[in-house]
């Protein structure tokens, strides 16, 4: 199918009609970067730290009690109210069977057109239950024993394993550069190692974890120019992308490689936390990748999203844009006070200024802390951040702090750090 705005409307307009009003992509940003309007906007609802400590999810449970968790990907707030209605009334009416996600791939379609005015095919939408199985699978689907692929440290930590535990392949490193303002692609290196005829997949995090750098829509260009002369297909992860702040424009790397084969991997689970329900996206703008796909993916894997996980991700993208614009508004105040606080407490830690979602990647080699201060707020601070390390070679001396909480909680981590630090 040939989509354009008309069929876009025409096509998926009556088979949400079920669902909540939409707001179509003339009602929005015209193609700019996302501008939030006040009047949208649903207020957010912050928990107390008791409140948060009933939680018994891998963050709120991996440390005791004595101390404040700053690590996993998730966030402290309340769930979006449309979500948590149709979640408690699936419940209700025992509706906990096995998932039917058909109706996800076009919810996404409507988000994509509103967000980010990208019309992506819903048919060529594949559910599975969360993103680091949709990468790995299509790995494995799309590549050969032998191959390599291509990422760039430092990054998400599952993205090693992933590569070399599931896909069975070899990581190539690419580490991203400093540019004198903050780490940025090394083109140079990609294009060296593009060229090895045993690398035929670029694995890229965009938004970045853990830098939360967002990709320029002419960085993505040159990405895909220099991927299409080397046969080289790109895997973009991209579940940071609906937290994109105000004012930085978000470019769906489908929507920049035209016909150029490539996968994008998404999810509702990171915008509005929900990763423990399982059901995330693989897309594609090809139509025979798309095949494929299905025919190379297991069974239970194109199965594996779960059915609640489902019914969120239909109302996130469907009923969710208030409640994330809080959240995004939220998030863009408090990488600013975050920033205070550190020139503050912490004043030899560098913080790289995120331009999507809610990590940040703090430098403390001048602190001269060990390789992994982590260890050292753990044990003296009380506070539980993620390894740099743990991000590739180029974490050394690293932190990954998340700082999707109420301005109060991220003003006791960091006073906590810097009393421990000096």
């Amino acid at each position: 199918m040939v989509w354009s705005w008309d069929s876009a409307l025409v096509h998926l307009q009556p088979r949400l009609a079920h669902g909540p009003d939409i707001e179509w992509p003339s009602a929005r940003t015209n193609g700019g970067p996302l501008v939030c309007n006040p009047e949208q906007v649903s207020e957010l609802s912050f928990e107390t730290l008791d409140q948060l400590r009933q939680r018994r999810s891998a963050k709120w449970q991996a440390f005791g009690p004595d101390v404040i968790p700053a690590w996993v990907a998730e966030m402290d707030f309340s769930m979006a109210p449309p979500i948590s209605k149709a979640l408690h009334a699936a419940i209700d009416r025992s509706d906990t069977g096995y998932a039917w996600p058909e109706a996800v791939g076009e919810a996404l379609a409507v988000f994509a057109a509103t967000r980010w005015r990208w019309l992506l095919d819903p048919t060529n939408v594949i559910p599975v239950a969360d993103v680091l199985t949709g990468v790995g699978h299509t790995l494995i689907a799309l590549t050969q024993p032998g191959d390599a692929v291509v990422i760039n440290s430092p990054v998400y930590p599952p993205f090693f394993t992933t590569v070399t535990n599931v896909a069975h392949r070899t990581v190539v490193d690419v580490p991203l550069v400093w540019d004198g303002v903050r780490h940025v692609l090394d083109f140079e290196g990609l294009e060296r190692e593009f060229a090895r005829p045993e690398v035929t997949v670029y694995l890229m995090c965009s938004p970045q974890n853990p830098t939360g750098l967002v990709f320029s829509r002419s960085v993505l260009v040159q990405v895909s120019e220099l991927a299409a002369a080397h046969g080289v297909i790109v895997v973009a992860d991209e579940i940071h992308a609906p937290m994109t702040y105000p004012g930085v424009e978000f470019s769906p790397y489908l929507s920049v490689s035209g016909d150029r084969p490539a996968v994008s991997v998404i999810s509702a689970s990171k915008a509005w936390n929900i990763a423990g329900l399982k059901c995330a996206q693989v897309i594609t703008n090809d139509s025979e990748i798309a095949a494929l796909l299905r025919a190379r993916m297991p069974q239970e894997v194109q199965h594996g999203a779960g059915h609640l996980g489902s019914i969120a991700a239909f109302v996130a993208y469907t009923e969710g844009q208030p409640w994330l614009d809080a959240v995004v508004a939220h998030l863009r105040e408090q990488a600013e006070l975050l920033k205070s606080l550190l020139a503050t407490h912490l004043p030899l830690i560098h913080c790289e200024q995120p331009m999507a979602s809610y990590l940040a990647w703090l430098d403390c080699r001048a602190m001269n802390l060990g390789e992994d201060p982590a260890a050292f707020f753990l044990e003296h601070a009380r506070v539980a951040l993620n390894s740099g390390p743990t991000f590739g070679p180029t974490g050394t001396d690293f932190v990954r702090l998340n700082f999707a909480n109420a301005p109060e909680l991220l003003t006791e981590i960091i006073t906590r750090m810097g009393g421990a630090a000096r």
